[in-house]
Parts: C-alpha cells; sequence; structure tokens
C-alpha cells in the first residue's frame, strides 16, 4: 500500500521552518536553498509546496493573520462590547511562544515594506484584515448608542497603531504585557462613551 501523504501538515512544517529563518536573519534570509537547508528537505520537495521565494513569503504572512485571528476569536462573544473590544486588542499583544514568534514575524514584514512594494502589499493584508474588524466592532458600538470618537473609521485606525506600537514595546521588553492591556483598555474607555441609548436602554 502507498504511504499516505499529509501534504497540509507538510507545508506547515515547512512554515514554521521559514518563520524560523524570518525570526533569526529576517526576510533577507528567506530563500529556497536556505529553506531546504532548515527543513532537511530537497529543493524539489520545498519548491513542490512553496515553488517561489515570493510564495514562500506569502505563506509566512498568511500563517501571521491565522494567528491573530484564532486569538481573535477565542476572545468571549458574551462579554460587554467594550470589554469585547479591549479583548480583541489585547489578542492581538505577544502573549505566548507562538503569538510572540508571530509579532517577531509581523514585524520583520513591517521593516521590510518600507522599502519594498511586494512586501508592503502582503504586509497589507495583516493590516486590513485588523482594521476591517475593528471598524466593523466600533461600528457595531455605534449603532447600540454608544459614542464613538471622530468615528469607527479613526477610532480604528488610532486603536490600531497603538497596538502595532505596543507590541513592539512588548517584544522588546520595555513594557510588560499587563501594562500593555491596561494602556489599550484606558484608549477604548476614552475613545468609546455610553450614550444616552446605550446607559438607558428600555427595561
Amino acid at each position: 500500500m502507498p504511504r499516505m501523504v499529509n501534504h497540509g501538515q507538510r507545508r506547515d512544517e515547512l512554515v514554521d521552518a521559514a518563520w524560523q529563518l524570518i525570526a533569526e536573519d529576517g526576510l533577507a534570509g528567506v530563500t529556497i536553498r536556505r529553506l531546504a537547508e532548515r527543513s532537511g528537505w530537497s529543493s524539489g520537495a520545498v519548491r513542490h509546496y512553496l515553488p517561489t521565494r515570493e510564495a514562500i513569503l506569502d505563506a509566512a504572512a498568511q500563517r501571521v493573520g491565522t494567528v491573530i485571528e484564532e486569538r481573535v476569536r477565542s476572545v468571549d462573544a458574551t462579554a460587554a462590547p467594550l470589554d469585547a473590544l479591549a479583548g480583541v486588542l489585547a489578542a492581538v499583544l505577544p502573549t505566548d511562544e507562538r503569538s510572540r514568534r508571530a509579532s517577531e514575524v509581523w514585524l520583520a514584514f513591517v521593516g521590510q515594506a518600507i522599502s519594498d512594494r511586494a512586501i508592503a502589499d502582503a504586509q497589507g493584508i495583516l493590516y486590513r484584515d485588523l482594521n476591517r474588524l475593528l471598524v466593523e466592532l466600533l461600528t457595531a458600538l455605534a449603532a447600540i448608542g454608544h459614542r464613538v470618537d471622530g468615528g469607527a473609521t479613526a477610532a480604528a485606525a488610532e486603536l490600531q497603531a497603538l497596538v502595532d506600537g505596543l507590541t513592539v514595546h512588548v517584544l522588546l521588553g520595555r513594557v510588560e504585557v499587563a501594562a500593555a492591556e491596561a494602556t489599550l483598555r484606558a484608549a477604548v474607555n476614552r475613545l468609546v462613551k455610553p450614550g444616552f441609548t446605550a446607559a438607558r436602554r428600555p427595561t
């Protein structure tokens, strides 16, 4: 009987190896040859799953988005609306080994995106997904009567910039996770205020 190959698992193993390369040497350290060396596979086997350097980087960026999405989805959906928003922001912070590695890879993409248009486009996917979610959450808060300072789009941009900056500081060990979470909550409370409808719903 021929041996069954789990192609999804094998591709995941390659992305794991690509993350290691990125964390150690940045995006410049990622090549098919180096990924083959790191994974122990032949270059031909690597190309079967990730045929180009661009495909490797795309897969690495998509994995970052997947990790963040999983963490965001774990936020308590039954929480009060402001707690849920603060929870989504906190879920982006690097708080364990997997999310820390994801943040390191994200930061490598951000640094390279300044001078590389293709990388900027890949990194832009990560930005747009979170931005879209924050706008949706803030719009929903406004719909139930909360006052969102500056509107949902502006507030989402401010909160996203704050969580991005805090992520970097946490990675560098300059800010503790608990302090970063408290800062995010304070920003949510400053930007979103209960309005008349939210504060006095009919019973």
